[in-house]
């Protein structure tokens, strides 16, 4: 198997994207966008790994249909590919360690994936190198939790170790009568338990780096969350120029610490007193970013694409000075069934359908942009478009 990295100082960057195959683990929303940012990039090749027949990405790229924890699926995407990446946590990293033990590109790198997949190991990690999160400790018995409380009060936050997102995993704890449900909730899962902050407003921002330790940092924006999931990004986030340039240095050091290679989504909290505290870290292009497709001279998937295979990295640089983006979730259960009760503005509001065919409540089916020079009125007319689908 070839690697981009054997070419020579001579060769092009374009001639390096034309002679290199992409493969990636995870065929959902993510490794559909990615792909598309591929194909339009001029990679030799595109071919995904996902369980589900006809996943939202093999319209564009070719499938293996397969689980993301079998290891020879593994392989044979890395037979079809020279770099391989991933779109989702959810990955045996002891069978991607043995492919890239043999030899094969995969960037973020299992190791790093492994620290960044458990909750618990990555806030040890951020902590260690003095990086601000919030305060936590491990939870193996009830009397774990019970010193907690003694500890900090409440409320707190029950986490699972492992295999958490969009709040499924997490459990709040506001007093002695949900300790019970909490610990029901999430079972006999790995736990630590973490201090609730008092926010002022949840923020993130995307971060590319790549082999030659180059980085791309993009705006800080604001997200805006309801049962858990992210509803809303605002860019840029209504915060002062010192917490922007404060929390971009946060996230550049927890990424220089990691090595990492690839984008990087990284959430932040700023809490009422202006302090900022490091959340967490995803290693692949994550749901804040997506406003970047056309809010940004870059896109995340195109800037992922240039990390991993070891290109110039690009302008971050917002292209409008305002921009939202909105989460198309889903409201019942059923085919899904686009439908618009009003027509959009096409000039300032872009629609990105992901083509999944059942809808469940809650289930990302799609996201919306919508462009402006005031951040206000952008944010408005982005709830009228969303309204204004049924899905």
């Amino acid at each position: 198997m070839s690697s981009p990295f054997a070419t020579g100082p001579d060769i092009s960057e374009q001639e390096r994207i034309r002679s290199t195959r992409i493969g990636i683990i995870g065929g959902g929303q993510l490794g559909l966008m990615l792909s598309e940012a591929a194909r339009a990039m001029g990679y030799a090749g595109t071919t995904v790994l996902d369980p589900t027949p006809d996943c939202p990405a093999s319209v564009i790229a070719e499938q293996i249909v397969g689980s993301l924890q079998d290891p020879a699926a593994l392989r044979q995407l890395a037979e079809r590919a020279d770099i391989l990446t991933y779109e989702i946590e959810h990955i045996s990293t002891t069978a991607l360690q043995t492919l890239h033990d043999a030899g094969v590109c995969i960037y973020p790198a299992p190791q790093l994936l492994a620290t960044i997949q458990n909750k618990y190991v990555q806030k040890e990690f951020l902590a260690r190198h003095n990086i601000p999160v919030a305060p936590y400790c491990a939870i193996e018995t009830r009397a774990d939790l019970e010193h907690a409380i003694a500890t900090w009060g409440y409320p707190l936050v029950l986490k699972a170790r492992k295999d958490a997102y969009d709040g499924r995993g997490n459990a709040r704890i506001n007093g002695a009568a949900d300790i019970e449900p909490a610990l029901a909730k999430l079972g006999d899962r790995e736990l630590y338990v973490e201090q609730c902050l008092t926010l002022e407003k949840e923020l993130g921002l995307m971060i590319a780096r790549n082999a030659r330790g180059e980085t791309a940092v993009y705006p800080v924006v604001e997200m805006q969350h309801a049962r858990d999931i992210c509803e809303s990004v605002l860019a840029p986030a209504r915060i002062t120029p010192q917490q922007a340039a404060q929390a971009q240095e946060m996230a550049l050091r927890a990424i220089d610490c990691l090595q990492g290679i690839g984008i990087f989504g990284v959430e932040l909290f700023l809490d009422s007193a202006g302090r900022l505290w490091l959340n967490e870290i995803a290693p692949r292009p994550h749901n804040l970013g997506h406003y970047t497709i056309e809010g940004c001279v870059t896109s995340q998937f195109e800037q992922h694409l240039r990390a991993v295979t070891n290109l110039t990295l690009t302008s971050t640089a917002l292209r409008y000075p305002a921009v939202v983006m909105e989460n198309i979730l889903g409201t019942r259960s059923g085919p899904a069934e686009p439908r618009w009760s009003t027509d959009y503005d096409r000039e300032h509001v872009f629609v990105h359908l992901y083509g999944k065919r059942e809808t469940r409540v809650d289930r990302k089916m799609g996201h919306l942009t919508v462009v402006g020079e005031d951040l206000a009125q952008v944010y408005q007319q982005a709830k009228e478009a969303r309204a204004a689908l049924s899905i």
